[in-house]
């Protein structure tokens, strides 16, 4: 897939006026889509820093150029910390984090549950890696917070 093409599937621009929350959300749709395509891994940088606008396009610049003197391509890994270090602040993550830790189902249908369990552990620092090294934890959280009648229901299943 050519910039050209990218462009043309209308992908959002980010800019600095965006919350930590949005920037999260950009970041995973941009990455989900070219993931999508299967985009060279040295071609993810390239495209995405061209949605950059204003202050975030600056930031940019300045971290390529000091990012150059070290490697010649900057690594999807490298940006993707950069960008969350930028834009997602070490305290945001961790209320984020606490939220995940007391998250209740309460009056929550089970789906929207779901989808708020697995938002809040996309922005978790645990989370993070290989899903082996982290798939029990996130059962025993997920069955912690889920209301009494439907915790029985699935315990009694298993």
């Amino acid at each position: 897939m050519t910039l050209t093409d990218f462009l043309k599937s209308g992908p959002p621009r980010f800019n600095e006026n965006a919350n930590a929350l949005e920037a999260n959300q950009w970041f995973r749709y941009v990455e989900r889509f070219l993931y999508t395509q299967h985009i060279l891994e040295v071609q993810l940088v390239e495209i995405v820093t061209y949605m950059l606008e204003e202050d975030a396009q600056e930031w940019w610049q300045e971290l390529y150029h000091t990012l150059q003197m070290e490697l010649t391509d900057i690594p999807w890994s490298k940006f993707k910390k950069k960008f969350y270090g930028k834009y997602f602040l070490h305290g945001i993550r961790i209320a984020k984090e606490l939220e995940l830790m007391q998250l209740k189902q309460e009056n929550m249908s089970v789906a929207d549950y779901t989808r708020e369990f697995d938002n809040l552990c996309h922005l978790s620092r645990v989370c993070q890696g290989n899903p082996a090294d982290y798939e029990a934890w996130k059962c025993v959280q997920y069955e912690k917070g889920l209301r009494r009648d439907i915790f029985n229901c699935v315990c009694s299943k298993g």
